[in-house]
């Protein structure tokens, strides 16, 4: 059964979050959360947001900020009058969901928290471009969302990017009034 959006809470990683019990079956995304996110976030390097339901952790995204060449994105992308060779962007640093959760929308929901948050961010600074480096299984989970694979490529992740200039019908035929942090 499908968990909904409204059923889950999000909150920073913080100190006395317990995360001994989340299961993911990628060792690098599971060391990360447990040994290293939290000292990541408390550099100003990046931020873990943790995935509630029912009050345990199903998931969890860190996001960081990050650029892309202009040239690494399809001419129809970006704007065409935009005169540096990088676009500002926010990053998808790592995103996983717990093993006994999966199939159930939790990664769709944290990525709709992830462009809702951009949307806020955006608010504030110049962004509009959301890159992930992908691990090759989750490309067709991105796609499905409407990223595009970038120009540029490495040996063990695929370079994705979604332009988004916030059209209404963007966020996943949702509002973002609906939604608060």
């Amino acid at each position: 059964m499908d968990i909904l959006f409204e059923d889950l809470n999000f909150e920073i990683l913080h100190s006395d979050r317990d995360l001994s019990f989340f299961k993911c079956n990628n060792e690098d995304l599971y060391e990360f959360v447990t040994e290293a996110a939290l000292s990541s976030q408390r550099k100003r390097l990046s931020v873990t947001r943790l995935t509630m339901y029912e009050n345990q952790v199903v998931g969890f995204f860190t996001l960081v900020n990050d650029c892309i060449e202009a040239r690494a994105i399809n001419e129809s992308d970006g704007d065409p009058g935009y005169p540096y060779t990088k676009y500002p962007a926010i990053k998808i640093a790592r995103l996983a969901t717990h093993d006994d959760f999966r199939n159930r929308d939790i990664g769709t929901n944290m990525l709709l928290k992830i462009l809702i948050i951009m949307r806020r961010v955006s608010e504030y600074v110049g962004c509009r471009i959301i890159t992930v480096d992908s691990k090759p299984e989750s490309v067709g989970f991105y796609q499905k969302f409407g990223f595009k694979i970038a120009s540029k490529h490495y040996i063990d992740t695929v370079p994705m990017y979604k332009d988004y200039p916030f059209e209404e019908s963007d966020l996943i035929n949702r509002s973002l009034s609906q939604f608060q942090d």
